[in-house]
C-alpha cells in the first residue's frame, strides 16, 4: 500500500494496480475528523459511488472492492474477434479515480485527497507474481490470443523460430489481447515486453495486499506450437484476468434424465385399460436432461496442472463449437463440475475435469 500524510492525518491507500476480488483497502487515521467521504469513480464512464464513514478512535477504513466489481458486471466476456491482428485492449482492466473528503464536526470540508488505481478483474494469491514469465501452448488450429498487462506506452518484441518480426505497439496502460494472425511458426514464438523504463509492468504481491513493481523485469511469454485438430477446446479467464486456452481429450459423455414438476394423474373417470388410461397411472409434468462430459489433459507437469486448475475455479468457461455459416467462431458457455482435484507429487500426472453442459428442457405437459 501507498502512504500519504496531510498534517497529522495519515492515508494508506491502494497501489497503482489492484484486483477487484482482493480487498482494496483505504485507511485514514491520526486526526479526529467527524466523518470521511469516499468517492469511487470509473474514469472511462464517469459513473461514481459515494460512501461515508464515521471515525472511531481517530481511525476509519474503506474496502472499495465491491464497487470496482460492479463495473465489470456488464462485460461481454465472449465478444472476441479472432480475425484481428496486433494488440487489442480487453475490458478486464479499468482505471479508477478515488476522492477522500474529510469533514469536521461543523460539517465543513477540512482536507481532501485524490488518487488513481488500475483495477484488474481477478484475485491474486499471496506471494504470486503478476504478468511475469510464462510458457503457453499455442493450438494453431483453434482461436487463440495471448494476454499481457502493460503499465504504459510500450512495445512487444516478437521472435518466431529465432527470426525477429516487427514489434507490436501498446498505446497505454491496460490489459491487452495479442492476436497471432498472420504468424506462421513451426516450433515456438517468443513475446517479450521489455522491463526498461520507470514504470514496471510486472508485480509481486506481498502479505499486506501490496503490489510491488519489479523494476527492470520483463514479461517474457514463450509459445510452444501444437498442431492438433481434434479434442474439446476450452477458453476461460484465470485469476489474473487473462484469457486461457487448452485442447483436452474427451471421455464418454454421460446423459442424465430427471423428473421435474408436479405428478399429473390420468383421467380419473376411466377405470378400464381399454384406451390405455387408468386412475392409478399418471405422468410427471416435465423432464429435464443434463449432459456431462469428462475431459483430460494427459501427463502434464506441475506448472501446467496449476494453469489448468484455474479452469475449475473460473466463472467464465466457454467451449469451442466450430464456425458458423459466416465463418465466425462459435462458443458455448459451460460449467465445470465441483469436485476434489488431487495434485500428486509425481513429475507428470493427468489433469481430469468434468464439463457440465447446459441443461435441456426435454418435454413439458
Amino acid at each position: 500500500m501507498r502512504t500519504h500524510k496531510i498534517g497529522n492525518t495519515t492515508v494508506e491507500y491502494p497501489d497503482e494496480i489492484a484486483f477487484c476480488f482482493n480487498p482494496i483497502v483505504i485507511n485514514i487515521l491520526g486526526h479526529p475528523w467527524a466523518w470521511v467521504e469516499a468517492v469511487v469513480r470509473d474514469v472511462i464512464t464517469g459513473i461514481e459511488h459515494i460512501e461515508k464513514r464515521v471515525l472511531f478512535q481517530n481511525t476509519c477504513f474503506f474496502d472499495v472492492s465491491f464497487y470496482t466489481q460492479s463495473y465489470f458486471d456488464s462485460i461481454q466476456f465472449g465478444e472476441i474477434d479472432y480475425t484481428q491482428s496486433g494488440a487489442v485492449e480487453t475490458p478486464l482492466g479499468r482505471l479508477f479515480s478515488l476522492d477522500l473528503n474529510m469533514y469536521s464536526e461543523s460539517g465543513e470540508l477540512g482536507e481532501s485527497f485524490q488518487f488513481e488505481t488500475f483495477v484488474v478483474w481477478g484475485a491474486m494469491k499471496i506471494g504470486e507474481r503478476y504478468n511475469g514469465d510464462r510458457v503457453l501452448i499455442w493450438f494453431k488450429n483453434f482461436p487463440f490470443t495471448v494476454d499481457m498487462y502493460a503499465a504504459g506506452e510500450s512495445s512487444v518484441n516478437i521472435t518466431v523460430d529465432n527470426e525477429p518480426l516487427p514489434a507490436v505497439g501498446l498505446s497505454k496502460r491496460n490489459v491487452y489481447n495479442l492476436f497471432l494472425t498472420g504468424i506462421d511458426a513451426q516450433r515456438e514464438v517468443i513475446l517479450d515486453l521489455s522491463g526498461a523504463g520507470a514504470i514496471g509492468s510486472v508485480f509481486d504481491m506481498t502479505f499486506d495486499y501490496t503490489f510491488h513493481a519489479v523494476e527492470g523485469a520483463s514479461s517474457n511469454i514463450r509459445l510452444l506450437i501444437d498442431d492438433s485438430t481434434c479434442g474439446i477446446y476450452l477458453r476461460w479467464i484465470n485469476r489474473h484476468g487473462f484469457y486461457c486456452y487448452w485442447l483436452f481429450k474427451a471421455g464418454d459423455e454421460k446423459k442424465q434424465v430427471t423428473n421435474d414438476g408436479e405428478f399429473i394423474r390420468n383421467n380419473m373417470q376411466d377405470y378400464s385399460y381399454v384406451n390405455g388410461y387408468h386412475s392409478g397411472t399418471g405422468r410427471k409434468q416435465r423432464k429435464t436432461e443434463e449432459n456431462t462430459l469428462p475431459i483430460c489433459a494427459p501427463l502434464v507437469d506441475s506448472d501446467t496442472y496449476d494453469f489448468l486448475f484455474q479452469l475449475a475455479i473460473s466463472p467464465v468457461v466457454d467451449m469451442y463449437m466450430g464456425k458458423d455459416a459466416d465463418k465466425k467462431d462459435r462458443w458455448q458457455g459451460v460449467n465445470i463440475a465441483v469436485e476434489t482435484f488431487n495434485k500428486t507429487r509425481a513429475v507428470l500426472q493427468d489433469f481430469v475435469a468434468t464439463i457440465v453442459l447446459p441443461e435441456t428442457r426435454v418435454q413439458s405437459l
